[in-house]
This record gives C-alpha cells, structure tokens and sequence, in this order.
C-alpha cells in the first residue's frame, strides 16, 4: 500500500469514497478535521500526492470488486438469455432480441448506418443524360 497516512488522512479517504467524491468538506469533517477549516483541509488533502494515491489504490480496489461482483451477474445474464433463446414458448421478438445481444457481445455487431451527403448538379446530370440518350459522348 501507499506511504503512511494518518488515521485522519484515511478516514477522510475512506469517507470521501463513501460519498462518491461528491464532497470533500464533508469527508474532512466526518474524518475528524475541524469544521473551520475542513474546506481548506480538504483541498490541501487532496493535492497530498500519498493521499491521491491511497485514494487511487481504493478505487482500484473498488473497481476490482465490482468487476468480479459483474462477472458472476453476467454469467447468470447469459443463462437467462440463453434460456429464452432456447425456450419454445418464448415469443419471437425475444428470442431475436438476445441473440442480437449475445453477437453484439461477442463482436459480431452489424455496421451501424452511415449517412452520405453529397451534393448533384441537375444541369450537368441533365446534359449528361441526354446526350447519353441521344448517343452522344462526352468529350470533357
């Protein structure tokens, strides 16, 4: 872990994370820092590079958690998918669904629709088509 922190840096830390970095004030005040100059404290605290990086190594942790906690959830999501995919009773539309999920997942998603602009001269497209008409060539 990072270099050493006070008690007080790691619960700001720590409280700072509980309230989703939304207010670093109120995580100085809730570690214990003085409500005077909790605002201050807490600006000071985060431009501490040993508190950025203890709050860095907690939010890799956290990230870690979740993806392992999202691993499981995504595995029980293929289940159920593969199962109205699978499933007789289940309506078309459904089943069509998760298996555009399931390619899209897998990479196999289609190429999205692409708009083209461009802009036609009806004079020059007009004199081409008749004298194309007429059998006439282009000679420019």
């Amino acid at each position: 872990m990072s270099a050493r922190l006070t008690n007080m840096q790691k619960a700001f830390v720590q409280n700072y994370l509980d309230n989703r970095k939304t207010n670093a004030q109120q995580a100085a005040i809730d570690a214990g820092y003085s409500p005077r100059s909790a605002s201050s404290q807490s600006s000071q605290l985060l431009r501490n590079p040993k508190v950025a990086e203890y709050l860095n190594e907690l939010e890799s942790q956290i990230v870690e958690q979740l993806r392992e906690t999202f691993i499981f959830d995504a595995l029980e999501a293929r289940k159920v998918m593969y199962k109205i995919m699978t499933d007789g009773a289940s309506e078309d539309r459904d089943k069509i669904s998760c298996a555009k999920d399931f390619l899209d997942r897998a990479g196999f998603k289609p190429v999205e629709k692409q708009e083209i602009i461009a802009e036609i001269n009806i004079e020059e497209q007009t004199d081409f088509i008749e004298q194309y008409l007429n059998g006439e060539e282009d000679e420019g």
